[in-house]
């Protein structure tokens, strides 16, 4: 009976390490669990970019949505309109820092390389890209991104 108890412990420890193998685990301020998104995002919907590889102002609302998500000060809280302007993209950049994807001195008000890298990233965390973290976008970097952005929320 005993070992048939350990042989189900094992059976059952095996199954968690090979289903969480592939979890990307990651480390976030205690406010992280506080945060909430903007009400405006709930009549967002999901964008076709990652299946076409093509953004438009879906992906761009989306990203959006991403920074009102932003810890305290750079939380977006402007029209989620798919306009990125200074502070859509400083706040896409600080939700991705809080998630260790975005690696950069600075957070920029303008789509730079930075802040395409760290949606590389974050993307391949998620499985969707394994292209390089080059900073360029593509059709794939914005297939991977947008398919990220349309499960976060």
């Amino acid at each position: 009976m005993h070992h048939n108890k350990f042989v189900l412990a094992l059976v059952g420890a095996l199954v968690v390490t090979i289903t969480t193998a592939g979890a990307v685990v990651r480390t976030a301020p205690a406010e992280a669990a506080s945060t909430r998104i903007s009400s405006a995002c709930s009549a967002v919907p999901t964008t076709t970019t990652e299946f076409d590889g093509i953004p438009g102002t879906i992906f761009y609302k989306r990203l959006q949505c991403l920074g009102t998500m932003a810890p305290g000060q750079w939380a977006y809280s402007g029209p989620i309109d798919g306009v990125m302007g200074p502070n859509s993209w400083k706040a896409a950049s600080a939700q991705l820092a809080r998630g260790g994807y975005y690696d950069a001195p600075a957070l920029y008000g303008w789509e730079s390389a930075d802040v395409v890298k760290a949606l590389q990233r974050w993307a391949a965390a998620h499985g969707r890209y394994s292209g390089p973290i080059d900073g360029v976008w593509g059709p794939n970097s914005y297939r991977g991104a947008a398919w990220a952005l349309n499960r976060e929320f």
